[in-house]
């Protein structure tokens, strides 16, 4: 873990919290983040345009089954459960960074949802006029489940370039900090992000483009990926074992959620293979004595519920969705 504290000692920056009424005085708006909204209003009208042919509820009712279904919502009411059993850190079963990532999690279900169909359907448009040279040709001779699988790694490979970028370009840190605002770590936190960060990552459409002439992706294949991906935030302290040099675990990954700023190591989603080739991996000692790392953003650079002596979720909720709207940086690298 040597490794680990070092590189948190070195990009961390611990700033001192801005008083509330200099931070509101001095506030203007964030041009980018206008721009990315602005973007995706343009494709969520050219996806409901294309919907619209095929049927706008069918398409929602089948993102959210595939998203959100029963068994997605099954799967993190277990690792719920197991948390409150043999967390990695205690907290109370109403913490409040659990009462707000669970309406986030409520918003994602009814709100973010229709927002990346849409998005996706904008973005398969645009796309297939690129069909041509991003499709694989038809190869009869290679097994179904050979392409399933390449993209399936496609998807992860595309998924980390995207994070390593949410962390590298301060327009879309402004949008991914609100993901890395949460003190109280749990599997919940996975649905705790600003719906305009979406955009970023519609390029993992493309892996999925590319083998369709071969072999579809299944949507169980995909409902898996998305419980694993939300897996490496639960508040437990598992590693895998060997196994967590290939899969992101919960406590790899917990070490990305370090309380300092913008950490570009561990941004792997379900395969920390693009974090060792890249040299961004640091995995967790499982033999020293592991102390619980804290997690959230050096300074609360983004609002968070943890400050104050009532929770407001409601509020706090929506200062942290406006956030990236304003002037105020978020970034304490």
């Amino acid at each position: 873990m040597d490794v680990q504290v070092d590189m948190v000692k070195a990009d961390a920056v611990q700033a001192r919290p801005v008083p509330a009424a200099t931070r509101w005085a001095g506030r203007s708006l964030y041009l980018p983040t206008f721009v990315i909204a602005a973007l995706a209003a343009w494709l969520s009208w050219r996806g409901w345009i294309a919907l619209g042919q095929t049927g706008v509820a069918g398409s929602f009712n089948a993102g959210r089954f595939e998203l959100a279904g029963p068994v997605v919502l099954g799967f993190v009411l277990a690792i719920c459960v197991i948390e409150q059993i043999r967390p990695a850190q205690r907290r109370r079963l109403f913490a409040r960074g659990h009462l707000l990532d669970f309406c986030y999690a409520v918003f994602y279900a009814l709100l973010v949802v229709p927002l990346i169909v849409l998005l996706g359907a904008g973005f398969s448009g645009l796309l297939a006029r690129l069909e041509p040279w991003l499709v694989l040709p038809r190869l009869p001779g290679v097994p179904g489940w050979c392409f399933v699988a390449l993209a399936v790694l496609g998807i992860d490979a595309v998924d980390w370039l995207t994070h390593l970028a949410n962390h590298r370009l301060t327009a879309l840190w402004r949008l991914h900090a609100v993901h890395h605002s949460q003190e109280e770590l749990s599997i919940l936190t996975t649905y705790r992000a600003h719906p305009l960060v979406h955009v970023s990552f519609l390029l993992s459409a493309v892996p999925i483009l590319a083998s369709e002439s071969n072999a579809a992706t299944p949507a169980a294949v995909l409902t898996v990926y998305a419980c694993l991906g939300a897996l490496p935030h639960a508040n437990v302290r598992w590693t895998y074992g060997r196994a967590g040099r290939i899969l992101i675990s919960p406590a790899y990954h917990r070490i990305h959620h370090s309380a300092t700023g913008r950490l570009d190591i561990n941004l792997g989603t379900v395969f920390a293979i693009w974090d060792a080739l890249s040299h961004r991996a640091v995995f967790p000692d499982r033999t020293a004595d592991r102390a619980v790392i804290e997690t959230g953003l050096a300074g609360r650079p983004v609002p968070v519920e943890q400050s104050g002596r009532q929770p407001r979720l409601g509020r706090t909720m929506l200062r942290q969705l406006a956030e990236p709207f304003s002037s105020i940086r978020t970034e304490s690298r």
